[in-house]
């Protein structure tokens, strides 16, 4: 195995482990932690990566001062994160397969709102961001999320709404800046906000800075944002890294029906190998 198939698989395993931890934290820990461990630790790793990165800052905040809307972007990202991991963990700790399946429709929502600002959409694009909305909406009404209560579906299309919503800020702040300064900045801003927002909740401080699940789950976020970062930067194409990811939907909606019971095994098999082939060809035949 070469080191681009090694870094695949680390992605692969990564992704699953952070699902699983998070999924452990929501269960475990008060659903304000996550904002706070998350960014802890994607700082640190920002901080230990600086020496091969460390020369995006630069230009990244030149291009972030000269343009004010960036910079303002930036920041409400990092604002926005706090409301997407809290709520975030509020629903995974019902049915990590539903928190799971937000992306599917995030991505066609997405696709769609870039299509109706101007953006021109190929055929299998179409497919796609069609598929994923017909895919979702499917899974909505019969799906694990269908037993759920009316809270958990409205949190759902928060998440979905929320989502989208932040994939239009990257694409918009990294087509003139880049990813490292973007990855700083909503990060310094969401750790600084989530500071400020449980100041004197000490529980909820000493649970993200000192419980052992809290710790796990930082981590895999960490390394998982940063393996993503160095190899579809150095060595493996974009598409391909995604492609992993969306890979792991059969895996995570199996485990989801294995150990807290989210529906039956055969069930969840379907909706993650469905949400995978839907999204394939947005990867297989790019942008």
């Amino acid at each position: 195995m070469d080191m681009a198939q090694l870094l695949l698989a680390a992605l692969f395993i990564l992704t699953i482990g952070l699902l699983v931890t998070l999924k452990m934290c929501s269960l475990q820990l008060d659903h304000r932690t996550a904002p706070l461990f998350i960014s802890g630790w994607t700082l640190a790793g920002v901080a230990a990566v600086s020496p091969v990165y460390g020369h995006l800052l630069a230009p990244g905040w030149a291009a972030l001062a000269a343009h004010p809307l960036w910079l303002s972007l930036a920041v409400l990202k990092g604002a926005l994160l706090y409301a997407l991991f809290v709520v975030s963990q509020a629903l995974m700790k019902e049915s990590l397969s539903s928190r799971h399946y937000v992306t599917p429709l995030s991505i066609g929502a997405l696709t769609l709102f870039n299509a109706f600002c101007g953006e021109h959409l190929k055929p299998h694009e179409w497919f796609s961001a069609l598929g994923l909305c017909a895919l979702a909406a499917g899974f909505f009404l019969k799906g694990h999320l269908s037993d759920l209560d009316r809270r958990a579906r409205f949190s759902y299309l928060f998440l979905v709404l929320l989502s989208a919503f932040l994939g239009t800020i990257d694409q918009i702040v990294t087509k003139g800046t880049n990813w490292f300064v973007l990855l700083l900045v909503s990060n310094i801003v969401l750790f600084g906000f989530s500071l400020a927002v449980n100041i004197r909740n000490l529980g909820v401080l000493k649970a993200a800075l000192t419980h052992r699940s809290a710790a796990l789950a930082g981590f895999f976020y960490a390394a998982t944002e940063l393996v993503k970062f160095y190899q579809q930067v150095s060595i493996n194409p974009v598409s391909v890294v995604v492609t992993v990811q969306a890979m792991t939907k059969p895996v995570i909606l199996l485990l989801s029906a294995l150990i807290w019971k989210e529906r039956t095994v055969k069930e969840q098999l379907v909706w993650g190998v469905l949400a995978f082939a839907v999204t394939l060809p947005l990867f297989l035949y790019g942008g």
